[in-house]
């Protein structure tokens, strides 16, 4: 059969695809790659044509190859190459090092040696073109290995949308609906600091990848956030979301464009009394992080020096990164000679950014050294924690990482790569510590060596609204009105969604994980 003869190894390329569909691995055009199928199976007899069409054939099958994984699409990767061009060459190859091994192209050369010698005894062509045309038939007949969730308009007894794109918009409109007004208490109890430490790449399920997940130092906070979603896998929009938590949460395209000045959380503190100040462990300089902070968070003017510090690791960019500890020393010691109005600080760490480099470790690679990393980092934390309860001041201390550093890769992405905001990236753990209370009895914490869990599924607003309790009735009073698990148990609560710029994860009312990219169908996701 001269079509069987004119696939040649397109036959090999059809089958590899169709098989790495079923295995979960790709996402499979049918009907795209029926029609380059059918085009290259076509019988031409001149030898020209032939190669004329195998040359045109590459680019096309790349193009289809691209299309159909999960890999972010090309006018997204295009938008990011100004921020990919700074990586560093090193950083280069050991992401390269994370797609191909030694062993995956041993593995190719054998399937391409295997194939040699079959194709000659069994017609491949019928095998790819049977392979491509069982994908509509399985998807029909049962759910697809990536399963197409419908999404036509129904609605429950009571109204409420049942599909994902009724579900994402009536969430997202409740949400435009949520503001908090930040008041102070007229107590006479003495005003509390407020720290945020903004944790880029730590999310749980990073700490249970490195067997880090019940570590001490989250036994030193009065409330643990289990189920709290940063809503955001990348740090400029997670620090925009977490900068205007007095808000509902809003969607990717509204973050950058936000002028509502009750939803900036450090000028709302600002109008209370509070010096508001911001200090990084890096120069905020790529792709314009400081700036985006200052021109788009409410912190215009705010950033402290930080070059004092010691430098104890490069970014991946080769930029300096400063020792967390002798930086946030530094500024409590000042903080304390100065007095005066109460301070809220945000403070921004990338020590266990993905592709840092250590001096001293024997390792290049950034997911060897994440566990050390994040050990010194804990460490660091808790040194200062340490410090900041010798002092006997009033200090609201808030740890809030802005994503996870996906060190678990899936069968959607590699490790390190964060483009799908899924679970594994966004639920990070997220905790809150009154120091300096000294009227234990009142109920408030203090009184138990083990934190208040929160299971529910939590975010910004959540945190934000037990801040804005504590401002109103302040904890340090002589008297408080209400206990910590009674503040806890009157959060509202934030339903699970998470997006990037062109991709959203979303909780449905099943509790399963549903996922679109762009303009594709929405689809079953498992974490």
């Amino acid at each position: 059969c001269r079509c069987v003869d004119s696939m040649h190894y397109w036959n090999l390329y059809f089958l590899l695809k169709v098989a790495l569909f079923y295995r979960g691995y790709l996402g499979f055009h049918w009907a795209l790659n029926l029609a380059l199928g059918a085009a290259l199976a076509w019988p031409l007899t001149q030898g020209r044509w032939r190669r004329l069409r195998n040359v045109l054939a590459v680019p096309a099958a790349l193009a289809l190859l691209y299309h159909d994984s999960f890999l972010p699409p090309p006018a997204r990767v295009l938008s990011q190459a100004q921020a990919l061009l700074g990586f560093s060459a090193d950083y280069w190859w050991e992401l390269l090092q994370r797609v191909w091994s030694p062993a995956l192209a041993g593995a190719m050369v054998a399937i391409v040696f295997a194939y040699s010698l079959l194709a000659r005894r069994i017609r491949f062509a019928t095998l790819a073109l049977a392979g491509i045309l069982s994908v509509p038939i399985v998807s029909h007949l049962s759910a697809d290995p990536v399963e197409t969730i419908a999404n036509s308009a129904t609605a429950t007894a009571d109204g409420q949308p049942t599909t994902p794109d009724g579900l994402l918009k009536t969430f997202y409109a409740a949400q435009s609906r949520l503001h908090l007004q930040l008041q102070r208490s007229d107590t006479a109890a003495a005003p509390f600091d407020i720290i945020v430490l903004h944790v880029c790449s730590l999310s749980w399920d990073d700490m249970a990848f490195v067997g880090m997940r019940q570590h001490p130092l989250l036994q030193r906070f009065d409330v643990v956030f289990s189920n709290f979603n940063s809503a955001a896998s990348y740090s400029g929009p997670a620090s925009l979301r977490l900068l205007h938590g007095t808000c509902g949460q809003q969607a990717h395209t509204q973050i950058y464009d936000s002028e509502e000045p009750s939803c900036y959380v450090f000028p709302s503190l600002e109008k209370l009394g509070y010096q508001t100040q911001a200090l990084l462990n890096h120069d905020g300089v790529y792709e314009g992080f400081g700036a985006t902070l200052e021109e788009k968070g409410g912190l215009a003017g705010k950033f402290l020096p930080n070059q004092n510090a010691a430098v104890h690791m490069q970014n991946f960019d080769g930029s300096p990164i400063y020792n967390d500890y002798a930086l946030l020393s530094q500024w409590w010691q000042k903080r304390l000679s100065q007095g005066g109005a109460p301070v809220a600080l945000y403070y921004n760490t990338i020590s266990l950014h993905d592709g840092n480099r250590v001096p001293g470790m024997t390792s290049r690679s950034s997911l060897d050294t994440y566990k050390p990393r994040l050990m010194q980092l804990l460490t660091d934390l808790d040194r200062f924690i340490s410090e900041l309860e010798a002092a006997q001041r009033p200090v609201v201390l808030v740890l809030v990482p802005e994503h996870g550093a996906a060190l678990r890769g899936n069968k959607m992405q590699i490790s390190g790569m964060r483009e799908i905001p899924s679970p594994n990236i966004t639920l990070v753990p997220t905790a809150v510590k009154l120091i300096g209370l000294k009227n234990s009895a009142a109920g408030d914490a203090g009184t138990s060596n083990a934190p208040l869990v929160v299971d529910t599924a939590m975010s910004y607003l959540d945190l934000f609204t037990l801040l804005s309790d504590w401002l109103a009735d302040s904890p340090y009073a002589a008297q408080p009105l209400k206990s910590l698990a009674e503040r806890v148990a009157k959060l509202p609560g934030t339903r699970f969604v998470s997006e990037n710029a062109d991709v959203i994860t979303m909780r449905n009312e099943a509790d399963q994980y549903l996922l679109k990219s762009g303009n594709d169908p929405w689809i079953r996701y498992t974490p």
